[in-house]
């Protein structure tokens, strides 16, 4: 029995990338105003952030609902299916799978909560599909990947406090006094849930912080990968990059964009 792999959209896997690993992407909604986008399907990450600087309404996303887990099970009646998403601290995502699960019956089905987001679960997603070329089974993966997940953190840079203000990450009176001062503030997201652990004026400033934080982890483990994400922030990436190396590079889409907002940097790695 073959083992297929979805994801949802935040994990930030282009369609053209998961067609070519062979995974699934199940998509998450984006909304300005009465307009209804489908992440990565109905609006490229291009026109969303374009929307982003030009739109007066902010936008706001949508879990992926029971019922299209539901349709997409019924695809692969044959497979065993893996599904790796999004922290269920951050979205109602993974319970929906859960439900489409109970209600289909099937015991080869095993939803994995990553306990984070984008260029984290990128990472979950690169190894539950290592393990799948390996042959291995559909519980051994998930087990393995649900595991893993309680080691993969992540460090965010945002270049603007308004969408986590927004977002109801961060107070607006901390956001607006951020905003004018030129802060970044530098959050860890661990277990699915977000914490501030620095401010710095400017990017630059913001980005170091990451990079001297990495050093010093003492349980970093650099024998594994790490990625990045951005929101059309080249600069500042190839800058972290030269001192973090190379990693797997993803461009988020319009639902986590619409929480980071622009020129956002994301670095996912794991800990011992």
């Amino acid at each position: 029995m073959s083992v297929q792999i979805l994801i949802d959209s935040t994990a930030d896997l282009s369609r053209e990338e998961a067609e070519q690993l062979g995974v699934r992407i199940v998509p998450l909604t984006v909304h300005f105003g009465n307009r209804q986008f489908i992440d990565k399907y109905t609006i490229t990450d291009e026109e969303f952030y374009g929307m982003l600087n030009t739109e007066a309404e902010m936008p706001t996303t949508t879990q992926v609902s029971p019922q299209s887990f539901l349709d997409v099970y019924a695809e692969y009646p044959n497979d065993e299916i893996v599904g790796i998403y999004i922290s269920q601290k951050l979205s109602g995502t993974y319970q929906s799978a859960v439900i489409a699960k109970e209600e289909c019956g099937r015991d080869d089905v095993y939803p994995v909560d990553s306990a984070t987001v984008s260029a984290g679960a990128a990472l979950l997603v690169r190894e539950a599909i290592r393990l799948r070329d390996e042959g291995k089974s559909g519980k051994e993966i998930a087990e393995y990947v649900t595991g893993l997940a309680k080691r993969v953190e992540m460090l965010a840079v945002f270049n603007t406090m308004k969408y986590l203000v927004k977002g109801g990450r961060l107070s607006s009176t901390k956001g607006t006094i951020g905003n004018l001062l030129g802060i970044k503030p530098i959050i860890r997201v661990k277990d699915g849930v977000l914490e501030v652990i620095g401010k710095e004026r400017g990017m630059k400033k913001a980005c170091e912080f990451v990079v001297h934080h990495l050093r010093e982890l003492p349980d970093f483990d650099s024998s594994m990968p790490i990625a990045y994400s951005h929101s059309f922030n080249q600069q500042d990436l190839d800058a972290l990059k030269q001192d973090l190396g190379e990693g797997q590079t993803l461009l988020m889409g319009s639902v986590v964009g619409t929480h980071a907002g622009p020129g956002a940097i994301l670095v996912g790695y794991f800990r011992k």
